[in-house]
This record gives structure tokens, C-alpha cells and sequence, in this order.
């Protein structure tokens, strides 16, 4: 799926809230086309390396290298936070979606005010991707008359709208009921199945072992181990990840 180029790559980056370090030097690396499912116990630092990647969380210290353009992530500017921004997109665990505007003015929002798309275009780009995630006739909608699982596709539906580089998955399926995981499970591989660029935060271990390209098992800031999904899942003898998994069943 993914070429041997580093199309994204994070260096030495350090994280702490008050005296705790949650990253610690932590370094990333993802190809193009490359579909990586961070797993880990709560409190790893997983949902906060994500925030940290597209600047929603500042940090200590850190590099980021994207699409062959190098930025500090201590110093970064808003100018520069908005350009990493415009090409790397977050679905959010709780959704994000502007509850006093419709399901079609969620999506367009982004793609008139960031993306500068004229109105015809941005409506006709939202209405593809509500069609893809299998919700186009909500389109006139409000967030409040939605299910979890809609609202998370619609979520989905509008981190795909600009065609972003990179596609960032923070827990989309922790806040839902156990009966609306699987729409938004479908979702998610339908958009892996379009060849995507994804980093995917996740405890639906069997949607990490399906669809990507390599797993990584994080633990208080660092990673413990990482590899393809069978070898983590089968054949890993790493203690701490046998004992997270096994803690799952």
C-alpha cells in the first residue's frame, strides 16, 4: 500500500502537562498511502500525540516533517498551524460538529472559510462525501437529530471533504453505544479501502489488526513495540503487550 519514502515524520518530540511527561522524545515515521493503528492502554499518550500532530496540543519540544516541509512545534506559528492543517484532517472521538448549523453547512464550513471553495463547489463536494459515509438525505439536518454513530460518520465525511494528505482517527468509535460501533467500523474501512494516508488511535482491536499496515502498542509515552498486525497480534513476546491484549478478551 505504501511506498519506502517517509511522507511524514516526527522527531524527538516532548510532551508534559504540569510535571508529567506524557511524550517522551518520541519519533514517528508514516509512508504515503500508509494505514498505521496506534493501540495502548488509556494514559499512553496516544490521543495526545494526535493533537499534538496537527497543533491542537503545544509541546515542549519537537520536529515535524510533512510533505518534505520541516516545522518546530515549540515555536510553530498560526500561519503554519492552518497550512498543516489544510492537509492533515481529525475525526474526533466526540464528533466536533457545529450543533446550531446543518449536517451540510458542517462540512462546507471548512471548505469556504479555509479552502476557499465557491459555495456551488463546496455543496457539491460536501454531497459526495455524505453519499460515501450513506447519509445524503440528512444533509439538511441538524447534529441534535442524529445517532452517535451518524454524527461520527458525518464526522468522517468532513475530515474526507478537502481531500486531505493525512486522515487522523482519535478513539472514533469510544463515545459510541456498542450497538453503533460497526456503521462507523464500515465507514472507516471504506475510507482505508480508497488508498488513504491514516494514523488511526484505537481499542477496536480487530479494526487495527484488519486494515493496517503496521501497529504500533504505545505505553507512557513511548513505544514498546511495533510491526505488522500478525506479529504483534500472534507471534509478539513482548510481556506488556501480551498482558494489554489479553486484558481485552
Amino acid at each position: 500500500m505504501s511506498n519506502n519514502e517517509n511522507f511524514l515524520e516526527v522527531k524527538n518530540l516532548n510532551k508534559s502537562y504540569s510535571d508529567e511527561a506524557i511524550l517522551k522524545n518520541f519519533s514517528f515515521q508514516l509512508k504515503k498511502n500508509e494505514i498505521v493503528s496506534i493501540i495502548g492502554p488509556s494514559g499512553a499518550g496516544k490521543s495526545t500525540f494526535l493533537r499534538t500532530l496537527n497543533s491542537l496540543e503545544p509541546v515542549t519540544s519537537g520536529t515535524l516533517i510533512f510533505d518534505h516541509k520541516t516545522y518546530d512545534l515549540s515555536t510553530i506559528s498560526s500561519y503554519k498551524k492552518t497550512e498543516i492543517r489544510k492537509n492533515m484532517n481529525m475525526v474526533f472521538q466526540h464528533y466536533n460538529l457545529f450543533n446550531n448549523k446543518t449536517i451540510i453547512q458542517n462540512i462546507t464550513e471548512a471548505l469556504l472559510i479555509v479552502h476557499k471553495y465557491n459555495l456551488k463547489a463546496a455543496t457539491k463536494k460536501a454531497l459526495e462525501m455524505l453519499d460515501l459515509v450513506d447519509l445524503k438525505e440528512k444533509a439538511n439536518q441538524y447534529p441534535h437529530q442524529l445517532s452517535g454513530g451518524q454524527k461520527q460518520r458525518i464526522g468522517i465525511a468532513r475530515a474526507l471533504a478537502a481531500d486531505p494528505k493525512v486522515i487522523l482517527f482519535d478513539e472514533p468509535t469510544s463515545a459510541l453505544d456498542p450497538e453503533l460501533i460497526g456503521e462507523v467500523v464500515n465507514i472507516i474501512k471504506k475510507t482505508a479501502a480508497r488508498q488513504s494516508t491514516m494514523i488511526i488511535v484505537t481499542h477496536e482491536m480487530s479494526l487495527a489488526r484488519e486494515i493496517s499496515d503496521r501497529i504500533i502498542f504505545m505505553d507512557h509515552g513511548n513505544v514498546i513495540e511495533e510491526g505488522a498486525p500478525d506479529d504483534l497480534f500472534l507471534h509478539s513476546n513482548n510481556n506488556r503487550l501480551r498482558q494489554f491484549l489479553s486484558r481485552l478478551k
